[in-house]
């Protein structure tokens, strides 16, 4: 089926489908229910959410006031496969807490795929039985994720809601979590049909709510950070991209895929988001024959999203490498952006990926605490882990900025126990998110009268600073781990804190603020332990 929305493939033709549709100006939503259930509306953007029947799609398309209609594609949770036997130590063990806080009087509320083993995690004693499940969802990251944060705050009141199937039911979800009274928020869900070059609908709504409400907003950075593309439309010569920018003989991304296995991959360039005139093309082709076997042609023509993708299963009974390939139909050259969300069997070739700029969607938002994850396997000389996205961000519209991302660092991974007791490594940076957000309510318990822009500067001010010194667009401030929390009872044995802004600007200074502290330097090395000259950089 092709239209301006584009082609249904087999593997989205299920008998219903989610679908984003945009109105025009004046036009009543309630026109859309003779084909379709409306799930959710904006009214800012003027878009729908709906469940549709594929045999009905051609007819939504069709409808008065109906500007497009774009199938939705499912929300990524930033994990990475658990680990059951695993060498190194967990970087969530034995963590130190001060007496008495325990994050007692902070309500933290967690956005993911779902807990559909709560019920097992509650009856072991990995979680209490007081968790608010306010929409329990499919899938069970939203479980460990609310384990992490009751291990590292277990006096924090727990909620729960589903990031659900589409972006609107994802921003029911933070609304709902606020109306309840939760302080601090985290998710680990992302949104590939979010524009990467300026904030959607998502990402728009999260801004509001930070500078509306006094909260603590955290979400996981991601995992793409070896599955991305960023550059410059480069012309080979017949209107094909060059991915190697005429560098190399290996022109494309390249990916095995092992039968049965899965791999979507998303396309977006720099024009903005419902009006782009530049047209642009992707395809997947087999490298052994040469053959195309899917593509994404949908028509820019000055109304439509700078967005194209492709859901592919392999169902031969051999591996296939594949190509993904982009053609420029018509338009001027634009900035090129792809992600890859493969299953974790597929394996996606490092030739001409981009680890910079890998960050995307609401976690790039500046009020948001955009958390990456350390990389575990080596406790002396930590490392980002290979797989975490990074910064900066590039945002176009409505002008062009550069965002400091990342903001935070926390562990790449995390013993849980789970709720078959045998317990296991839970990986990715939807482990360093909760770490955080769990961590955040211990300081705000320490410092009740503190404001939620506050906790987040105490967070970036105390963490342990890792890679380039001071603030870098990999680990960001730093590190946030149970030796934060130590240095800040330590620095503020009365209770009190003072912090102290800089007049210049974090781009400038690569930091936002000062923590003011009135005790000798010799008592800041020993809290550190740290020799002099590192507690200097590391203070300063």
């Amino acid at each position: 089926m092709e239209r301006d929305s584009g082609r249904i493939y087999k593997e989205d033709a299920e008998e219903n489908l989610t679908a984003y549709v945009r109105l025009f100006p004046g036009a009543d939503a309630g026109v859309l229910e003779s084909c379709a259930r409306v799930k959710g509306w904006d009214e800012a953007s003027l878009t729908a959410a709906v469940l549709v029947n594929v045999e009905s799609f051609e007819e939504l398309s069709s409808l008065k006031g109906v500007s497009s209609v774009q199938p939705a594609i499912s929300p990524v949770i930033r994990k990475v496969d658990r680990k059951e036997k695993v060498t190194f130590p967990s970087s969530s063990e034995d963590f130190w807490k001060p007496a008495g806080v325990t994050g007692t009087g902070i309500k933290v509320g967690i956005i993911s795929d779902g807990v559909e083993d709560i019920s097992q995690a509650m009856a072991s004693g990995v979680l209490p039985e007081d968790v608010h499940i306010l929409s329990s969802g499919k899938g069970k990251e939203g479980t460990v994720m609310l384990e992490i944060v009751h291990e590292t705050s277990p006096g924090a009141e727990l909620y729960f809601y589903s990031a659900g199937s589409n972006k609107l039911e994802f921003n029911r979800a933070v609304d709902a979590l606020l109306a309840e009274g939760c302080r601090i928020i985290c998710d680990d869900v992302g949104w590939p049909d979010e524009p990467f070059f300026e904030d959607g609908i998502v990402a728009s709504h999260i801004k509001e709510v930070i500078e509306s409400q006094d909260i603590l907003y955290v979400s996981a950075a991601g995992n793409d950070a070896g599955r991305h593309y960023q550059g410059m439309f480069f012309d080979n010569g017949s209107g094909w991209h060059d991915f190697s920018s005429g560098t190399s003989t290996s022109k494309n991304i390249y990916m095995d895929v092992p039968p049965g296995e899965k791999a979507t991959v998303v396309l977006q360039w720099n024009d903005p988001w419902n009006c782009s005139e530049n047209d642009y093309d992707l395809y997947l082709y087999d490298c052994c024959s040469g053959k195309e076997i899917a593509a994404s042609e949908k028509m820019q023509s000055g109304t439509g999203a700078p967005l194209e993708y492709i859901k592919y299963i392999n169902s031969d009974e051999t591996v296939k490498t594949l190509g993904i390939s982009v053609k420029k139909h018509s338009g001027e050259d634009r900035i090129l952006e792809v992600y890859i969300y493969p299953n974790s069997a597929v394996k996606v070739h490092p030739d001409n990926l981009v680890e910079e700029d890998s960050v995307f969607g609401h976690p790039a938002v500046p009020g948001v605490i955009c958390v990456g994850a350390v990389d575990s396997g080596n406790q002396e000389n930590q490392g980002i882990a290979p797989y975490s996205s990074r910064g900066p961000v590039s945002i176009y519209y409505p002008g062009y900025e550069l965002r400091n991302k990342i903001d935070l660092s926390g562990p790449g991974s995390v013993r849980v126990s789970g709720t078959n007791g045998k317990g296991s490594f839970f990986m990715g940076t939807s482990a360093s998110a909760p770490s955080v957000a769990g961590i955040g309510a211990l300081i705000w318990n320490m410092y009740p009268e503190k404001s939620g822009s506050e906790i987040r500067e105490i967070l970036c001010s105390s963490a342990e600073d890792l890679g380039e010194p001071g603030y870098d667009t990999i680990f960001g401030y730093g590190s946030v781990n149970s030796r934060t929390v130590h240095l800040l009872e330590n620095l503020s044995p009365d209770g009190n804190l003072f912090l102290e802004k800089s007049e210049a600007s974090p781009v400038d200074t690569k930091g936002i603020f000062m923590l003011k502290l009135s005790m000798p330097l010799e008592q800041l090395y020993s809290l550190a332990n740290l020799p002099a000259r590192a507690a200097l950089r590391e203070f300063r």
